[in-house]
């Protein structure tokens, strides 16, 4: 894969619905690494009613449970003891919904074995209703207010994130690791192993937000919103470089999208692939359009650019596919055709 200092490339691996399996998963995984990929990624639930189709595609004939959604960290652990370059991402981990000492000792054991490839990506999880302009999230939301509940976090996420985030930095740093909040308090803990990197796994926060803005910028070292258009995205990236100015902190240093995407031999051809399963997602054809990255190699590459010049260094892509032959095949795409003419090479 030519080298691009502008644009890193990070799977959302195949974790759920019914594409979903352990074979599917390494392959998708160890052909990211092979190919250059910067890095793999997953999602986060615990409940899964399968109507939001994340990996995969409506209506594909393969046997499996829409349902079937496999548990982040050790989708991970599995996919690290079988690659031996990509990063290993967590966009995002519903961090209201995991004990922070635990999630603490998870994180720091996986970024361990895997030799210091871990990016954590935290997340508040969606709201009880879509902040989301232009998209229909009422059947998936009800996944993450199940998880709420189930966790008994029905409310104050957000101030929750930030009191863990600042007691998994304790536990990552401190040899003997006190902190004492309103959601959790602990006392001389002895937890180890530390993280390989130092001073720690670098740290992605979602959210489209102005507050989720404002928490990037206190408590991260990057931004992967999902879903943006260009020109908003553009517009919160510069909110989010004065808010690091504001905290007298250099950053950010990661900037990311989280869009559907497709790319196939013609704009039609992608559309007819995509379109199906996107569509559910927004209200309107204009949403469609303007909030996913579908289309020929070259109007891929166009797209990118524009993501690339309002700011974007990391890509997550998250394809439309019926197969994982199909998904390899786009990421061969990306890496032969789209990234070379995003850079100006062909």
């Amino acid at each position: 894969m030519p080298e691009a200092d502008s644009l890193r490339l990070v799977l959302m691996l195949p974790q759920s619905n019914r594409i979903v399996t352990r074979d599917g998963v390494l392959r998708a995984a160890e052909a990211a690494d092979e190919l250059g990929f910067y890095g793999v990624s997953v999602r986060d639930h615990i409940n899964f009613n399968g109507w939001w189709i994340s990996s995969g595609m409506v209506d594909i004939e393969v046997e499996g449970d829409d349902r079937d959604f496999y548990e982040s960290m050790q989708t991970l652990a599995f996919v690290a003891a079988r690659t031996e370059r990509v990063k290993l991402a967590t966009s995002v981990i519903v961090l209201p919904n995991r004990h922070p000492v635990l999630f603490a000792k998870q994180a720091a054991t996986l970024d361990v074995l895997s030799d210091g490839r871990l990016i954590v990506g935290i997340g508040v999880g969606p709201p009880s209703r879509s902040s989301l302009k232009d998209t229909r999230l009422s059947r998936h939301r009800s996944n993450a207010e199940k998880d709420y509940d189930a966790f008994d976090v029905p409310g104050n996420r957000g101030r929750r994130v930030d009191e863990y985030l600042e007691a998994v930095y304790t536990i990552w740093s401190d040899e003997s690791a006190t902190f004492h909040g309103e959601y959790v308090s602990f006392e001389d803990l002895d937890i180890f192993p530390k993280p390989i990197q130092q001073p720690r796994p670098e740290v992605l926060i979602g959210g489209n937000s102005d507050i989720a803005l404002r928490r990037v910028a206190a408590y991260g070292d990057g931004w992967i919103p999902s879903q943006m258009p260009v020109e908003g995205y553009r517009e919160a990236v510069d909110k989010l470089r004065s808010y690091y100015a504001e905290a007298n902190r250099t950053g950010p240093k990661t900037l990311g999208i989280n869009n559907y995407m497709t790319v196939a031999a013609s704009d039609e051809a992608a559309h007819e692939q995509a379109y199906p399963t996107v569509s559910r997602v927004f209200h309107s054809e204009e949403a469609y359009r303007t909030r996913s990255i579908v289309g020929s190699p070259e109007t891929f590459a166009a797209r990118l650019r524009d993501y690339r010049d309002a700011g974007v260094n990391w890509v997550e892509v998250r394809p439309v596919y019926p197969t994982i032959d199909n998904l390899i095949e786009q990421m061969n795409i990306l890496v032969e055709e789209v990234i070379p003419a995003v850079n100006g090479m062909t």
